[in-house]
């Protein structure tokens, strides 16, 4: 038999992997740039050329819009109305009205300025406590705050203005109600005639052929037929103290002129109040 030659495989040389060697990177030193700000020469710039003329177009600009908003004001403030840019001076509107309405509303302030000087000279006012409560009656009587919100937009009044129409009339309630005359059959009518309208809720909760008790609505009705009575007796109670007051109506009649009337109106003014005050101090209170 042939003998086979077995090659002895060749010794593997191995290599040892030596380690990276370490690369030393150079630190490089930034100079920070030496940068030098310059503070603006004002006096330089302000005398420039340049400048003056931009403040000369500032002042331009601003001169126009102030004139601008002047004629806005004028247009604004002393017109009622600008038509196509023409003017409707407010002097001729309020002309107009005092040509339609100047002698009523006149005649109406004049009559509540008389209201406010009786009620001073009876010691009598109207508080604010009492004025919100009628304010509420009136209220709930139209059906609420929504209902009475319209009805003042309707007749283009706000509330301040009510509020002053509710203290004159307790004023002249409290002014003239004393003179009220009447008779527990004036009363006892007037409930029969109008308790319906004074008590609605009330009326509305009955059942049918009942009636409201007089009896227990009785200091309301008096107050209700009093307040009606005033009304109806205010016009002529004021007419009668027009001839007792010195009134000048400058809205109808041409304004009067005379020496020193504005200081010896004055003076007059001061003496009768002393002279009011005087009265009060002598008249004798309640305890005594």
């Amino acid at each position: 038999m042939a003998k086979i030659k077995i090659k002895k495989a060749a010794p593997v040389k191995t290599t040892e992997k030596k380690a990276p060697k370490t690369v030393k990177v150079p630190t490089v030193k930034i100079k920070k740039p030496n940068i030098k700000f310059q503070k603006p020469d004002i006096k330089k710039i302000s005398s420039s050329k340049g400048f003056k003329t931009f403040l000369t177009v500032l002042g331009v600009i601003v001169v126009f819009i102030l004139i601008d908003l002047f004629v806005q004001y004028l247009n604004n403030g002393y017109s009622a109305a600008v038509v196509e840019g023409k003017r409707i001076p407010r002097s001729e509107y309020i002309k107009e009205l005092e040509t339609a309405y100047g002698a009523t509303v006149i005649d109406q302030l004049i009559d509540e300025e008389i209201i406010k000087i009786e009620a001073e000279k009876a010691g009598v006012e109207a508080t604010d406590e009492e004025v919100n409560k009628q304010l509420e009656t009136l209220i709930e009587s139209v059906g609420g705050k929504e209902v009475y919100e319209t009805v003042l937009q309707q007749n283009n009044i706000d509330e301040k203005e009510l509020k002053d129409q509710i203290k004159l009339s307790i004023l002249a309630n409290k002014v003239l109600g004393p003179t009220v005359e009447y008779t527990e059959d004036d009363l006892k009518s007037f409930f029969n005639q109008y308790s319906a309208q004074l008590f609605p809720t009330e009326t509305e909760a009955l059942e049918e052929g009942e009636k409201l008790d007089y009896e227990q609505y009785k200091d309301q009705v008096k107050q209700r037929y009093i307040e009606q009575k005033v009304y109806e007796n205010e016009g002529a109670w004021l007419e009668g103290l027009r001839s007792q007051y010195k009134i000048q109506n400058n809205v109808t009649n041409k304004p009067k002129y005379g020496v020193l009337s504005a200081t010896i109106n004055i003076v007059e003014n001061l003496f009768n109040e002393v002279n009011n005050n005087q009265i009060e101090d002598t008249q004798p209170t309640e305890s005594e």
